[in-house]
């Protein structure tokens, strides 16, 4: 109160100072009245002098209080700052005045003037209108409706309007706009109408009322009213702040009343005008330019109309994909059918939808993970009675023939009760498709058990029905099953239409090899003959392979001169690997004496190819050419070259032997002798060693030296090389040999054990071991195994070693140990003599180096591998992988792009289908993202049954479109994916999250 008092204090205390000059000799009764009638006359200031100056001299209490009261509707009649406070300070200081209705009255205009309308109403509820003059209570009432209206009381407004509709002069034209809104506001349209209606020649409330015109009769269909009223806006009101609306509600009603152009124009402002358009006008807007064929704006602006889970966002996505069709973007059209499908708002929609989604799956071949069959028959339980059932069922039965998920579409068509002629066709093909993909996945029985399945069905599909037989025979002679082998390639040769393809030829080729596997030769001339009369490509490997196979046949049968002809053929056509037909042909001219024309043979087979693994054998048969000639000395070098060259060949030990003879023969003792104890010692354990020992022994008789023999045997630490096999040693292994050669691997084991607990030093201990060996390796007791073929390897034996340390490093990689199987594939690349071991000992030690990140060292090995001719098709595969693993840990993405690119052109194997995913990637690290994006949109059109890198391959994508900004494809390929996989991995994370950071 004391600061309220202060503070008018301070406000009048210039008027105080002169009023105490110019009034100090009127009376207070004079001030009071000339101040009074200056109120009354609105004076304000003047008032306010002589008000303050009679309050400065007076003791009336009455007066002095009246005299407040004026001061208070001063301080109102002024706006001024304060007037508040000074109200409410007078109704405290006088709270029984007889102004206190007034006084509230001017406190709630004032909150009223301050926008502050709960705190008008509460002014305005304590006074009480009927005490104010005529023209307070009506600004009393339409303040009060106003402050009512905006504190979202309507009903107790509109009782305020209508009385002022009723008695008010000032505030009427106002009220009846503020009740045409009510009712507006309310959804009485037809009420506001005639109200803003009656306001359409007002000065002040036109524009408001010709909107809101606008706008019930657009609520109400009205749309050429809509246009009339809002165009006259327009043109009235150019820069009217509400022309984005009045935009928006033309470009509706020209879109209702079928005139896109301009509709497009009307909305395409309203866009312009505002800064947060609607998702409905979008979709319009849409609608409009797919209508009129501009596609590209109809996907603009229907992608701003996406953002619920709504029935206009279905309807949305119904018309981006039809827009993305008509641009041939089919991808981004099925994504967008994908999405209508899914909702439920519009099942119309929905159908038709799901019927263009699935049809674009079809004609796409993006069925990554079985969606071109689960999605028509989807739509066939959806909606059975659609108008589209007769085509999809024709779908159906296409897609079960050309669907990559074919273990979906078998379990789809098994659900079928009484298939027909088509889908049993469709059945067939499948059933063959599952036996290709196990065949290239390098399971042979399971593929046995498809093609078993497909051929059982019978002559639905008779090219699927001959093909079975031919794929069947490859499983079977896979698992070295020759003689069903070769009945499967008789069947698909009787039974394939296309007599002209490379397939009919190709299973000649390979019924040429059952037979020869099965050593009947005359038959697999004959098959090897037919194929190449029938071969059209004369580079193929094969052709070139078939002539040195025909030539082995004639050989057994010794039609020597043919057989020669035959390996002239071979050679002639693939000179690069003509190293078998010319060694061949060495050999039977050997056997024809023509010993000098066989050395010249064995001759180019050395200097033509080095490397070949006919080189050490070439050797050896120059050797013997020059014995049987009788030239000694030259025989005497080329087994010498032989143990220099190839010292881990077997050929070297009996070239040993060889130079042994050849030197006693000769009367050279002391280099017989020589000779042999280089075989005992270079060789130990080996059976060469022990014949070298008993030769030795002539030798030494013959030199009448019979104690440096006894001398030098002694001093040998093997005591099986030393004295040779006891009769009871080898009565007691042989025993137990033949129990493991007749297969009894419980008699054998106890049989080869007891052996070894006779004879630990025997001269078969470790042929005993090598069998102990493979009974356990067979058992999968690899320790023992382990230790066993440890024990044959380091024995010295020649016998089994080769084989010993192959098994021995097959173990120590099955158990993990790939520090030591390195070791010992590197070992088995030394000695291998077969191919096989050879490809073996490359193929571990590159798997070993890259699993112990020995980058350079698996490079080396792939290399080695990838040089070969005769690769099996899976191990290429695997070499390439694993050598572009080892480039790009080696930062060498160029190097590993190649093999990556190569092996990616067969996804349908685990290696070509991580290649895809790879390559995609490297690109995308590279920021080439068009490139990685084409990989990868191939990829997803070829297919693969390893789901996880097509998996891999859809996160990719929506990665890269994330990058290029296009989050509607990159949100749409994740939500598919998310639908779709059904693996148990991290796939589903990497989805989580990324659709996280799209929202």
């Amino acid at each position: 109160m004391k600061k309220i008092v202060i503070s008018l204090f301070l406000m009048t205390g210039c008027c105080l100072t002169y009023g105490q000059r110019t009034h100090q000799f009127e009376s207070p009764e004079r001030l009071f009245n000339e101040g009074k009638e200056l109120f009354h006359l609105r004076n304000y200031p003047g008032c306010s002098d002589k008000l303050n100056a009679y309050k400065a001299q007076s003791t009336n209490r009455d007066l002095i209080q009246e005299a407040d009261y004026m001061l208070a509707c001063v301080a109102f009649g002024q706006d001024h700052p304060a007037a508040i406070e000074i109200l409410e300070n007078y109704l405290t200081t006088y709270p029984d005045t007889r102004h206190g209705d007034e006084i509230c009255f001017m406190l709630g205009s004032t909150s009223f003037a301050q926008e502050n309308y709960q705190a008008a109403i509460e002014w305005f509820n304590r006074s009480e209108i009927d005490y104010l003059d005529e023209e307070q209570q009506e600004a009393y009432a339409f303040r009060m409706a106003y402050a009512l209206l905006q504190t979202d009381d309507l009903r107790t407004a509109r009782n305020y309007f209508a009385r002022i509709q009723q008695v008010g002069h000032k505030y009427k034209e106002a009220s009846g706009y503020y009740l045409a809104y009510i009712d507006y506001a309310t959804g009485n349209y037809e009420k506001a109408l005639t109200g803003f209606n009656r306001l359409k020649n007002s000065l002040t409330y036109r524009e408001q009322a010709l909107y809101y015109i606008t706008q019930i009769n657009f609520i109400e269909n009205r749309y050429d009213r809509v246009i009339a009223d809002g165009e006259e806006l327009l043109r009235a009101y150019p820069n009217s702040a509400n022309n984005s609306e009045i935009y928006r509600l033309l470009g509706n009603a020209y879109y209702r009343n079928g005139e896109p152009s301009k509709a497009i124009d009307r909305l395409e402002k309203y866009v312009a005008h505002t800064d947060s358009v609607l998702r409905g006008d979008m979709y319009i807007l849409g609608v409009c330019h797919y209508n009129q064929g501009n596609y590209d704006q109809a996907i603009e602006a229907l992608t701003e109309a996406i953002d619920e889970e709504d029935a206009l966002t279905q309807n949305a996505y119904l018309y981006l994909g039809q827009s993305y069709l008509k641009t041939n973007d089919k991808n981004k059209a099925r994504m967008a059918f994908e999405m209508a499908t899914t909702s439920e708002f519009d099942k119309q929609v929905q159908e038709t939808a799901m019927y263009n989604y699935a049809l674009l799956i079809h004609e796409t071949s993006f069925s990554g993970f079985g969606e071109s069959v689960t999605i028509f028959e989807d739509f066939l339980n959806r909606f059975p009675d659609s108008k589209y059932t007769d085509k999809v069922n024709d779908y159906l039965a296409e897609v079960y023939l050309t669907t990559k998920n074919y273990e979906a579409a078998l379990a789809s068509i098994e659900k079928i009760r009484q298939p027909g002629a088509k889908i049993q066709a469709a059945r067939q093909n499948v059933l063959f498709r599952l036996g290709t993909q196990a065949f290239a996945n390098q399971q042979p029985e399971k593929a046995v058990d498809y093609f078993n399945s497909a051929i059982a069905l019978g002559n639905y599909d008779k090219e699927v029905y001959s093909d079975a037989y031919f794929w069947r025979g490859e499983a079977y002679y896979r698992q070295h099953n020759f003689s069903d082998a070769a009945s499967d390639f008789r069947a698909f040769a009787a039974n394939t239409p296309d007599r002209a393809s490379d397939a009919y030829a190709l299973a000649h080729y390979n019924l040429g090899y059952c037979y020869f596997k099965q050593k009947n030769y005359e038959a697999a001339h004959s098959a090897f003959r037919q194929y190449v009369d029938l071969e059209k490509n004369t580079s193929a490997i094969s052709l070139a392979d078939a002539y040195n196979r025909i030539g082995d046949c004639l050989f057994h049968n010794r039609q020597f001169t043919s057989a020669e002809e035959q390996y002239t053929r071979a050679a002639s056509l693939q000179p690069s690997s003509g190293d078998y037909a010319l060694y061949q042909k060495g050999f039977l001219l050997g056997l024809q004496k023509d010993y000098k024309g066989k050395i010249s043979l064995m001759d180019r087979v050395i200097r033509e190819y080095p490397e070949s693994p006919y080189a050490d054998d070439a050797l050896y048969e120059k050797g013997r050419s020059y014995v049987l000639m009788e030239n000694y000395d030259l025989a005497a070098d080329a087994f010498k070259e032989l143990q220099q060259r190839f010292p881990q060949s077997s050929l070297a030990r009996k070239s040993g032997l060889q130079l042994g003879l050849l030197y006693f023969n000769n009367n050279q003792p002391e280099r017989s002798v020589e000779a042999y104890k280089k075989v005992i010692s270079d060789y130990p354990g080996s059976e060469e060693a022990m014949t070298a020992v008993q030769d030795l022994k002539s030798v030494y008789v013959d030199m009448n030296d019979v104690a440096s023999y006894a001398s030098y045997v002694n001093s040998l630490g093997n005591t099986s090389t030393r004295l040779g096999a006891s009769e009871q040693d080898s009565l007691t292994y042989f025993a137990a040999e033949k129990l493991f050669m007749r297969g009894d691997n419980e008699g054998a084991f106890r049989s080869l054990n007891n052996y070894l607990q006779q004879f630990p030093q025997g001269a078969f201990s470790p042929n005993a071991n090598y069998y102990l060996a493979q009974i356990a390796f067979n058992q999968k007791n690899y320790d023992e195994a382990r230790a066993r073929y440890t024990a044959v390897a380091e024995s010295g034996n020649t016998k089994f070693l080769e084989e010993s340390v192959a098994r021995k490093a097959e173990v120590e990689y099955l158990q993990k140990d790939c520090a030591e199987a390195i070791k010992s594939f590197k070992w088995l690349a030394v000695i291998a003599e077969t191919a096989h071991n050879r490809e073996a000992a490359r193929l571990g030690i590159m798997r070993c180096a890259r699993q112990t990140g020995q980058q350079t060292e698996a490079l080396l090995a792939a290399d080695e591998l990838l040089k070969s001719s005769k690769l099996r098709p899976e191990v290429e595969a695997e070499a390439r992988y694993l050598r572009a693993q080892s480039y790009l840990g080696l930062g060498e993405e160029n190097k590993a792009r190649v093999d990556l690119q190569a092996l990616s052109k067969d996804t349908h194997t685990v290696y070509g289908a991580e290649a895809k995913y790879l390559l995609a990637q490297s690109y995308y690290d590279g920021n080439e993202l068009d490139k990685a994006e084409k990989e990868l949109l191939n990829f997803i059109e070829k297919g693969t049954t390893h789901r996880y890198w097509l998996a891999r391959g859809f996160v990719l994508l929506s990665d890269v479109y994330v990058r290029k900004g296009d989050k509607f494809q990159a949100r749409q390929y994740l939500t598919s994916l998310q639908k779709n996989y059904k693996g148990n991995d991290d796939i589903a994370g990497m989805i989580t999250e990324r659709l996280a950071k799209l929202k």
